[in-house]
């Protein structure tokens, strides 16, 4: 969903897409699951949200990254997301603040990913990671550098975004796509001073706990998924969401496709446990 279409992806500053992606985000906050609370928290990073369902069903909680290229975002624009994630899967969802760029380069987003994890860990015996786009990542960088791995019971990445700038998918809806077109990929990677992209590939955890792999199948990077699985040794279950674009499970609660992926997401999850 986006609403803001006129934004420059690529060459309008970093001040001027956050606060448009914001607006963007408020904009559909009342589409959040109502029978869902949301509270602030504490994190090692600083603070994030809190989404605790009326009804709990299962023990390990949920360690959210939000999305947003590094360089937008919060769990404040992802409130709507998260909220109905907690209520399908009966369970409370963390949803931890990171350090942006360009403010911060990378390696800074990786470390920190393992810094949250392992704090968030200190008063849990069992939890479960899951980030959608940017955050997709985070939840393999955040599982490479997990001390207690056992802790982990799985990772859920929703159409992340993995560092590669080739293939089908970008050739096939990156002209069509408002955001992520090859040349605001490009610029989301230099904003987080990525110029070698194999230094953020080689962050990402390739074995441990059950991964989910969500791809969008009209999504320009729908085929970072492909190469991930190609070379981890996580056990992965694929989930292919038809006609679906990047973000489109930003739609919770006013779409029956991202409801029902998102019940199918939470179904996973709890089939874990």
């Amino acid at each position: 969903m986006t609403v803001y279409q006129d934004l420059d992806w690529a060459n309008d500053p970093v001040t001027k897409l956050r606060k448009f992606y914001n607006l963007e985000r408020e904009s559909i906050t009342h589409f959040s699951a109502s029978d869902v609370a949301i509270e602030e928290t504490h994190f090692s990073s600083g603070t994030g949200l809190k989404f605790t369902p009326e009804k709990i069903s299962y023990g390990a909680d949920i360690l959210y990254f939000h999305g947003g290229g590094w360089i937008v975002g919060s769990p404040w624009t992802h409130k709507t997301l998260c909220s109905w994630l907690a209520k399908f899967a009966e369970r409370r969802v963390y949803a931890a603040p990171y350090a942006l760029a360009p403010e911060n380069k990378f390696p800074k987003q990786a470390n920190q990913a393992s810094e949250i994890t392992n704090s968030f860990l200190k008063t849990r015996d069992k939890i479960l990671l899951a980030g959608d786009s940017a955050g997709g990542a985070m939840v393999l960088w955040a599982a490479a550098g997990v001390i207690e791995k056992n802790k982990i019971l799985g990772i859920a990445s929703l159409y992340g975004a993995f560092g590669c700038t080739k293939g089908t998918s970008h050739q096939t809806y990156g002209d069509n796509s408002v955001d992520l077109k090859m040349s605001a990929l490009f610029a989301m990677y230099a904003h987080l001073g990525c110029e070698d992209l194999s230094e953020f590939q080689a962050k990402l955890s390739l074995s441990g706990a059950p991964l989910l792999l969500v791809k969008a199948e009209c999504d320009p990077i729908a085929d970072d998924n492909d190469w991930l699985a190609q070379r981890t040794l996580h056990p992965v279950t694929h989930m292919i969401a038809k006609g679906q674009a990047h973000a489109y499970l930003q739609d919770c609660g006013n779409s029956k496709e991202a409801d029902a992926s998102m019940r199918k997401i939470a179904k996973w999850i709890n089939n874990l446990v």
